[in-house]
């Protein structure tokens, strides 16, 4: 089984935009490593040589899994690709002697968080670490670990589909796939394809919104209290509410995650008296092509708002125009980046705005799943992460995970620039305006 489609394995090819961006963060800013994480708790009575067999075939046909630097890459660093050999281990399987489901989940917890933080060897590390642990014969954890420079959120998802897609091909006796799209292909496409007219329209595009960002520096709106320490609230719209709001995107041709969006810029104007609105988010530059690539094509972006205080219609029709527009100019290097924001600057007289940020994720299916024919009961997100603290730079981080039958929502706030009382009042407005939007009541906070 192979990956790669035509692109020779030891052959060297480009880093995307976005893992040159991110290559150039960890190596020159001091920005804390963090890996991918996933952790499925696993409750039934599971095949173990099925889930691995699937596991192994996801990891064999999917290049980016299989790329390699430099033991030192350097400030420009070239990428190849180094096949799995046939006894190389790719799931480590292990009996984990617990007292309690409880204790066990603790361990998987803690393992999980180890490996989140643990930096990739550059050489030959291969970029993951998969993990499957038994507690017992109806009890496992399905942990995986993937480095940030080959996994973005899409990679997250297409993980998760097409492990347990194969899980069950696998019971019934079917065949898997024996290629999937490759990697190294798409990075050079990605390449290939900005010329000169694409980079000028990039480089436009980026000045204009880094230039309104220097003016539109954070104020804590008035009665905030900059003594208390940062945290989160949260929220979830129920599977009947998002299938409601699913019908009334369509209707005007938005998504969920656009809405959401949408909402968050209102009731964040409303709340701090803005009219135009500065942010941050993260985009996925996959083209429809490479829609099922596991790679790393994911970066993040400005968005300006400029009349935030609209009607909720035309809020959500900037939002969407936002997006699609930064969708368009992704491709810029690291180093083009820090020239414009200088730049900008410098003009600006301001540093660039960089207080909030909006983290949009999506997965096709539910949240929690059953599979196996009802054999299992999969939750994915089970573990979560022990004794870690990253700095959250920004005052206000909007992060939204739709799955089919709920949206997650929680708005982590830094406790200086935005409390916790501004937190939830913008969070219960979004909501609230989303419930209403869809004709459903109001739901509970979480």
């Amino acid at each position: 089984m192979s990956g790669l489609t035509g692109f020779g394995a030891g052959t060297p090819f480009p880093l995307t935009y976005e893992q040159d961006r991110f290559h150039t963060k960890t190596r020159s800013s001091g920005w804390s490593h963090k890996n991918v994480q996933l952790g499925f708790e696993i409750l039934g009575d599971l095949d173990t040589g099925a889930l691995t067999d699937a596991v192994r075939a996801f990891v064999l046909r999917h290049d980016a899994l299989h790329l390699q630097m430099a033991p030192a890459p350097g400030p420009h660093p070239q990428q190849w690709t180094r096949p799995i050999a046939a006894d190389e281990e790719v799931v480590r399987c292990v009996n984990v002697k617990a007292a309690s489901p409880g204790q066990f989940s603790r361990y998987a917890s803690a393992l999980l968080s180890r490996d989140c933080v643990t930096p990739w060897s550059y050489g030959t590390q291969r970029p993951f670490r998969i993990r499957l642990l038994r507690h017992d014969e109806n009890h496992h954890a399905l942990l995986a670990t993937f480095q940030n420079l080959v996994f973005d959120g899409r990679a997250h998802h297409l993980f998760g589909h097409e492990v347990w897609r194969d899980y069950q091909a696998l019971r019934n006796g079917e065949p898997l796939p024996d290629n999937a799209p490759s990697f190294a292909e798409a990075a050079v496409r990605q390449r290939a394809k900005t010329g000169v007219r694409q980079r000028e329209r990039a480089v436009a595009s980026w000045r204009e919104r880094l230039a309104a960002l220097t003016r539109l520096s954070w104020t804590a709106p008035a009665g905030s209290d900059h003594t208390e320490a940062g945290g989160m609230v949260g929220d979830e719209l129920s599977g009947r509410t998002v299938a409601a709001l699913r019908g009334t995107c369509a209707e005007f041709r938005f998504t969920v995650l656009q809405t959401t969006v949408g909402f968050f810029v209102a009731a964040l104007a409303a709340r701090t008296g803005r009219t135009e609105i500065g942010l941050w988010t993260s985009m996925d530059s996959r083209s429809s092509r490479d829609a099922d690539v596991v790679g790393m094509f994911a970066g993040s972006c400005p968005l300006v708002v400029r009349d935030a205080a609209a009607d909720a219609l035309s809020v959500r029709t900037q939002v969407r125009d936002q997006l699609l527009n930064a969708l368009r100019h992704q491709g810029l290097t690291a180093g083009d980046i820090a020239v414009l924001t200088r730049e900008a600057e410098e003009v600006g007289g301001a540093p660039v705005n960089r207080d909030v940020y909006v983290n949009l994720r999506r997965f096709e299916g539910d949240s929690t799943v059953t599979d196996d024919g009802g054999r299992l009961r999969i939750t994915d997100d089970a573990y979560p992460l022990q004794r870690i603290t990253f700095h959250d730079r920004f005052a206000l981080h909007l992060r939204c995970t739709e799955f089919r039958d709920r949206l997650c929502v929680d708005l982590l706030y830094d406790g200086r620039r935005a409390d916790r009382r501004l937190a939830r009042s913008i969070l219960d407005d979004m909501l609230a305006g989303i419930t209403a939007a869809t004709g459903g009541a109001r739901p509970g906070a979480v």
